[in-house]
């Protein structure tokens, strides 16, 4: 006896899973006409009928991500990453408890260059089998590290794949240069902006779970273009996402202990202005932000959440549980401190369930491998421990010093800038605009949900040139993604379409 969803899940009856702690696939299940259904795509089990989920909207709103085991609808549950479960065919799954962490036999009192080189050895695991490999390559410290050390593996069939946001891009331009050092060959993708929004007509069709993340569009454009370039033949593609959550937490978290150590009511009474500095970027702002995230929330999801806009652009439905839910996914692994569980939320959360997620799935439908070497068992064991037994003099330390080995320090130790659109056109652009606009109309997926008034009031801004801050963005973005995606979905299932056969 087995269950199989069409994504791939074959399960043998009283199996058991072992779901990893940063999971980027998923396993998705629900009960139907008495049987347990699996599948790593969540839109197989969804059927026309089933109810949204507020905590998911909720979750989804306030972190990017939707936390496990919740998904969009009520029907349908995720097995949560970091546990195992025994499976059945006539019941839910059960979950077994948690999986243990990896943790090198020695952690503590390793010098700077001894943390270099164990990560350095555990990352080259990852890498040393790959065929044909290429990296996803901004010239940052985290893809820059990826092909340093398939450079020193001996690796010069590399491909370092870039994306420039224009001729005057200055980390493409270092990047190029970075690649030149290592003695590998370097292809840049240039910016289409004719691009910007076209992957916002039909996302569901594309991403088989919904998360939010603000340059989706340019890497939708870099990895589509990687697949045409390498089509046809064997390559191993890797992405450096989790590097920073791994290894570059410690300061935040320590900003954030010191934060909450100021009284309660002070930091009530000065977040409540918030309310009149949503709309502007600046110094003021920014602090009155995490201030008012400080007290809405809980430490690990006052550190891990996109925004403080509950109560002001979405509704808090489901807030308190979803709050909830963070804390015991991450709280019952294996860890001893709240900054652990910061890190295990960052990476089995926002890497995993946000920003491989801008990746994964498009290789995947091409039939292509893409490896996250940083969200591998042995690296996200050592980031977790080495967040309490390693001090770093600035985030990433054991990365940057690996990175500065092969190339000049000063591509290593400089300012970097995110990935991502610098200008933000696609905010300004009048189909994102439409786009929030129809998020706030009646029957709209999430029309219970959104405070309509000011979404309305931003969309206006937006079409008038307004500047917003980058949190207030990644809620706009988030309600636009979420609604499109749930519509795109809806009409698939409606019309009776397979969401495993739609065509990429």
């Amino acid at each position: 006896m087995h269950m199989a969803g069409q994504t791939g899940v074959e399960i043998q009856d009283q199996a058991v899973l072992c779901i990893p702690h940063a999971d980027p696939t998923g396993i998705f299940w629900s009960m139907q006409d008495g049987r347990a259904r699996l599948a790593n795509d969540p839109r197989e089990l969804y059927q026309p009928g089933m109810s949204l989920d507020p905590r998911a909207v909720f979750s989804l709103l306030q972190f990017s991500a939707v936390i496990p085991p919740l998904t969009p609808w009520r029907e349908v549950s995720r097995l949560v990453p970091g546990y195992r479960y025994r499976v059945t065919a006539d019941s839910a799954p059960v979950q077994m408890g948690p999986l243990p962490l990896f943790q090198p036999q020695r952690m503590d009192n390793l010098s700077p260059e001894e943390q270099t080189n164990l990560v350095e050895a555990l990352l080259d695991q990852t890498l040393v089998q790959a065929a044909r490999p290429a990296v996803l390559f901004s010239g940052g410290t985290d893809s820059g590290l990826l092909a340093a050390r398939l450079a020193a593996l001996g690796r010069k069939d590399t491909l370092l794949i870039n994306y420039s946001f224009g001729a005057l891009d200055p980390e493409s331009r270092l990047a190029e240069s970075m690649a030149a050092h290592l003695g590998l060959q370097f292809e840049r993708i240039t910016d289409d902006p004719a691009d910007l929004t076209k992957f916002l007509e039909r996302p569901g069709e594309v991403y088989p779970f919904p998360f939010s993340d603000q340059s989706t569009g340019p890497m939708e454009a870099l990895v589509l273009a990687a697949i045409r370039r390498l089509g046809g033949h064997e390559h191993t593609v890797f992405d450096g996402t989790g590097a920073g959550y791994a290894f570059g937490e410690g300061r935040r978290i320590a900003d954030w202990q010191r934060l909450f150590r100021i009284p309660r009511p002070i930091r009530k009474l000065a977040g409540s202005a918030y309310i009149h500095f949503w709309r502007r970027s600046g110094a003021v702002e920014s602090y009155l932000r995490i201030l008012r995230r400080s007290v809405q929330m809980r430490f690990v999801s006052a550190v891990l959440a996109h925004n403080p806009l509950a109560g002001l652009l979405y509704g808090r439905t489901g807030e308190a549980e979803v709050h909830s839910l963070l804390d015991e996914w991450v709280g019952n692994w294996p860890i001893v401190s709240v900054a652990q569980q910061v890190v295990a939320g960052a990476l089995a959360m926002s890497s995993a369930n946000t920003y491989a997620q801008k990746v994964r799935p498009l290789f995947q439908r091409s039939g292509m491998e893409v490896r996250f070497p940083f969200l591998s068992f042995e690296l996200v064991g050592l980031g977790i421990h080495a967040t309490d037994a390693w001090t770093m003099d600035e985030p990433k330390a054991p990365l940057k010093r690996s990175l500065a080995r092969s190339v000049p320090p000063s591509m290593v130790y400089r300012p970097k800038s995110a990935f991502g659109d610098p200008a933000r056109r696609i905010f300004r652009s009048k189909a994102f605009i439409e786009c929030l606009l129809d998020a706030t109309t009646r029957g709209a997926p999430l029309e219970e949900y959104l405070l309509h008034q000011r979404v309305r009031q931003a969309a206006g801004l937006l079409r008038g040139g307004a500047e917003f801050p980058v949190q207030t963005l990644n809620c706009l973005w988030a309600i636009v993604f979420l609604d499109r995606w749930m519509r795109t979905v809806k009409s698939i299932r409606t019309a009776g379409v397979s969401a495993g056969s739609i065509a990429p």
